[in-house]
């Protein structure tokens, strides 16, 4: 009888990745209007902390409820940050296509390290926004704070982050591997993993 027990390993792990899936779902349909993906992504990782401290109170429940607390302030960061990542984006493609030679060689460094910079900030930011209710400035300071006190924690987050970016790299194959991953539980689960560091830093300052 022990084996079937709901204490079981097996059957808490399944519990669990269900509630990854769940999230998973949530995110994808809190972040159809891409306005509204920071308020996602600071929606799912409260939810994800609440998990980890079996503090929810029903899924759907809690989730809209991080959604709407996080709406505002995590819009008004994630607008800024979609129109600064997405140029500095461009401008890496742009400059892919010229001879990095002489002074192009040296706007390329300038602007892969201002990449680096906004990567190690979105890291952090909307888990900031989510557990405290700061201001835009206030929040990215924190957040750059955080990203550089625990460096090896945000490399790491950055690198899943980056995933779906790594396998476009390889080939649309591989992408087209990965999107079902995401569609099914992929977004949840690197939210869930990243939430590991982000809880443990935020809680710490």
């Amino acid at each position: 009888m022990k084996k079937m027990s709901i204490d079981n390993p097996f059957f808490q792990v399944m519990g669990r990745l269900g509630d990854i899936i769940i999230v998973n779902a949530l995110f994808i349909l809190c972040s159809l209007p891409i306005l509204t993906i920071g308020a996602g992504l600071s929606a799912l990782y409260k939810t994800c902390f609440q998990l980890m401290d079996e503090t929810q109170q029903g899924l759907l429940k809690t989730f809209f409820i991080n959604f709407k607390s996080c709406l505002k302030r995590s819009t008004i960061a994630w607008l800024p940050m979609l129109f600064v990542g997405l140029l500095l984006f461009f401008d890496m493609i742009f400059l892919g296509t010229t001879k990095m030679i002489g002074v192009w060689k040296l706007v390329g460094i300038v602007v892969g390290c201002l990449l680096l910079l906004w990567e190690f900030l979105s890291a952090w930011l909307y888990a900031v926004l989510a557990m405290e209710d700061l201001g835009m400035k206030a929040g990215i300071s924190k957040a750059m704070e955080l990203s550089i006190r625990y460096l090896p924690a945000t490399i790491l987050m950055v690198l899943l982050n980056n995933i779906l970016l790594f396998c476009a790299l390889f080939g649309m194959y591989y992408v087209s591997l990965a999107i079902p991953i995401y569609l099914f539980a992929g977004f949840g689960l690197i939210g869930y993993i990243n939430s590991y560091f982000l809880k443990k830093g935020i809680k710490k300052v």
